[in-house]
């Protein structure tokens, strides 16, 4: 019975199975597949979650009532029938909290639980040290920005926190390879859940980056598709069937830790020649600082390659070439409807992104190619703040 597919098993419970569980089941099918589509017929939530029409008539029923799933009236239909009434998150009194952590910087979101913005923070913050003060920065600007929206008081519904790196999908604790060397091996939804008094989920910047696309920029309707992520490091977020793909230890899409120079530089993971050391931001400006002197900041760098600079320009297209052969391989393999770039060095069309799509079509056949949209993405920096605001309202209507 273990392996059955929840729709085999009676959610109310009646072959001998605990029926929270598979309420639970039934609930988070739904209300995942409702976010991931922005609204959606009760039928086809039939036909998609593979759940019987009697569990997902019940669920609804219930979701409707509490508040998280709200009806309407979908377009006019051509000859005779109703319009299929349509389902989307609802407005449940309450709001949810996005953090996002970068080594430099904190941004935190606050949002209601359909996902409307209500209040949103950036701050430059070094967090690559101890956790601990951090975190505590973060509680007290998520306490300080709520006590400043009445629609906001009491306990988030949700809380989630993104960070640059690897993640066990088994303890939640980050593994080697993070840009934040103060906290590996540390366990961070469990330390700002005991500062906040509740839980926190943690999830890899680069996963959200890839929700925060499909919820609000330019993988919006997309259900197959690559996010890489080109910043200080690089990561990959990858959607398979509307839904993050993890991998069996939560290290699917580290990409920037593939090996493609046998003798290159030393990386921060240990080993040599890592996709990181050649294309990523940190890379890119250590090379350019060779040309244009020390004191180059990263945005010196962006503006010397809009200016068009030759050497900046050969750089940026060499840099996205050796991305490229990385993700063809991946694309290769799981054959995605889009690829979406982004991060601090992606401008649209510009010569990072060139290259990318370049060596996607050099070195994939034909068929994987041939519709493969290299798009940039549309929400910038705030990609992975807009993912966890995504995530932390999936949360609030599964609970």
């Amino acid at each position: 019975m273990a392996n059955q597919h929840p729709q085999e098993l009676d959610a109310s419970g009646g072959v001998g199975h605990r029926p929270s569980r598979l309420r639970e089941m039934s609930v988070q099918l739904i209300v995942d597949e409702v976010a991931a589509s922005g609204s959606v017929s009760q039928s086809d939530l039939v036909r998609v979650t593979g759940l019987s029409r009697a569990t997902v008539a019940s669920v609804v029923t219930d979701l409707v009532t509490e508040g998280r799933l709200v009806l309407s009236a979908g377009p006019e239909t051509v000859g005779r029938g109703r319009p299929p009434r349509l389902l989307s998150l609802g407005t449940a009194a309450g709001y949810v909290v996005a953090i996002d952590f970068g080594h430099a910087h904190l941004a935190v979101a606050i949002a209601d639980r359909a996902g409307v913005l209500l209040h949103e923070e950036n701050q430059v913050l070094d967090v690559d040290g101890s956790s601990t003060e951090v975190l505590q920065t973060a509680v007290d600007t998520i306490r300080r920005n709520a006590a400043a929206l009445p629609t906001c008081q009491g306990r988030p519904a949700a809380v989630v926190m993104g960070v640059p790196g690897p993640i066990d999908i088994e303890s939640g604790r980050l593994r080697s390879g993070t840009l934040l060397p103060g906290w590996v091996g540390s366990n961070p939804a469990e330390e700002l859940g005991r500062l906040v008094g509740q839980r926190v989920w943690v999830e890899n910047d680069a996963n959200l980056g890839a929700l925060g696309e499909m919820a609000y920029g330019a993988a919006q309707g997309v259900r197959d598709f690559l996010y890489v992520k080109v910043s200080s490091g690089i990561g990959a977020g990858v959607v398979v069937d509307g839904r993050i793909y993890r991998g069996s230890r939560g290290t699917a899409g580290e990409i920037g830790h593939v090996q493609v120079r046998d003798d290159g530089a030393l990386c921060r993971c240990g080993s040599r020649g890592c996709l990181e050391t050649l294309s990523s931001a940190d890379s890119a400006l250590g090379f350019l600082r060779q040309a244009h002197g020390e004191g180059l900041t990263f945005d010196d760098a962006m503006a010397i390659v809009r200016s068009a600079d030759p050497g900046a320009v050969r750089l940026f297209n060499d840099m996205g070439m050796a991305i490229g052969k990385v993700v063809a391989a991946v694309c290769s393999n799981l054959d995605p409807q889009v690829i979406v770039v982004g991060g601090k060095m992606v401008d649209a069309e510009g010569p990072l992104l060139e290259g990318i799509s370049t060596a996607v079509r050099r070195y994939t056949q034909p068929y994987v190619s041939s519709q493969l949209a290299v798009v940039a993405g549309t929400l910038g920096a705030r990609a992975g703040l807009l993912g966890a605001v995504a995530e932390a309202v999936r949360h609030a209507h599964v609970r």
